[in-house]
């Protein structure tokens, strides 16, 4: 028996583990990214928020009501109650 584990998805991810994730060609993410409710790369660390994304993708297939808002991070409810 051969076990196999499913690969570890960091939440920040670069272009190329977006694409890997999501299923995206290079040519797709390109024109996603060309979309003002397409959740922008944190200009420091040159990656994207997986989560931010995937409520984008859930916008777009509608299941979420509303768009993401543009350029900004998603935070967890838990954050937002402390602010």
């Amino acid at each position: 028996m051969s076990e196999e584990t499913t690969p570890h998805w960091p939440r920040f991810m670069s272009d190329k583990e977006l694409r890997a994730f999501f299923g995206l060609s290079e040519r797709a993410l390109r024109r996603y990214r060309a979309l003002k409710e397409f959740p922008q790369k944190d200009i420091v660390a040159n990656k994207t928020d997986s989560v931010a994304v995937a409520r984008f993708f859930d916008w777009v297939a509608g299941i979420a009501e509303h768009p993401p808002r543009a350029n900004s991070r998603y935070v967890p409810a838990a954050e937002k109650d402390r602010r």
